[in-house]
């Protein structure tokens, strides 16, 4: 039986993994006019990995708590 949590948190690093894709599809084309518009684009992606780890150390945290 899955809990609410692990539901959860499968569908945010889904949902994280499918936009990474989208933006690295953005690069893909390369419309970008100036180097910030890239640099931006490439902080997204750094940020959205960042998240999934992140997440795990929440789950790590949160597992600790609860012994």
């Amino acid at each position: 039986m899955q809990t609410i949590e692990t539901v959860f948190e499968r569908e945010l690093k889904r949902m994280i993994n499918h936009r990474i894709l989208d933006l690295k599809d953005n690069l893909a084309v390369n419309c970008y006019e100036d180097v910030a518009s890239f640099k931006y684009l490439m902080g997204k992606i750094a940020a959205l990995n960042d998240m999934e780890e992140l997440i795990e150390l929440a789950k790590e945290s949160a597992e600790q708590r609860n012994r």
